[in-house]
């Protein structure tokens, strides 16, 4: 090995000791996976386990929502339409799983006429329960076709 060339490598490593370097880079590459765990974007929407039964008298939905109080969810009605939505943050979550913070919902359209005014719903060891009862109305009609 030359003398120049001895000289240069003691020059690009004068102040630079290899293991600093690699904690500093240790560090970078730690900070870099942790960001990338990390959801991009904070709110999260998801759907819960839904299924939907035919009672006879009335339509029935049941969602599995363990962990969220029932101030957190929102049950609507419009026509024959349901929708089950709201949101779980890590203030309310409890011992709900974090994978679940976020907003959920859910939309289902009923197959006949609903009573709206007797939807019930109740919210039981993590069960959501939707009943709605079936419009007694008619809503078959023969229409007569004018000349």
């Amino acid at each position: 090995m030359s003398e120049r060339a001895g000289v240069a490598r003691s020059a690009w490593w004068a102040g630079h000791d290899p293991v600093v370097e690699l904690q500093q880079l240790w560090g970078e590459v730690s900070r870099l996976v942790e960001q990338s765990a990390q959801p991009a974007e904070p709110a999260r929407h998801w759907m819960p386990l839904v299924e939907e039964e035919d009672a006879g008298d009335a339509y029935l939905v049941r969602a599995e929502l363990p962990g969220i109080p029932r101030d957190s969810v929102n049950i609507e009605v419009d026509g024959r339409e349901l929708h089950i939505h709201g949101s779980l943050d890590e203030n309310t979550s409890g011992n709900a799983l974090r994978r679940r913070d976020g907003s959920f919902s859910y939309g289902v359209r009923v197959p006949g006429d609903v009573d709206v005014e007797g939807v019930q719903a109740d919210l039981s060891d993590g069960v959501l329960t939707v009943r709605l009862p079936k419009s007694q109305a008619a809503t078959r009609r023969t229409i007569e076709i004018g000349s």
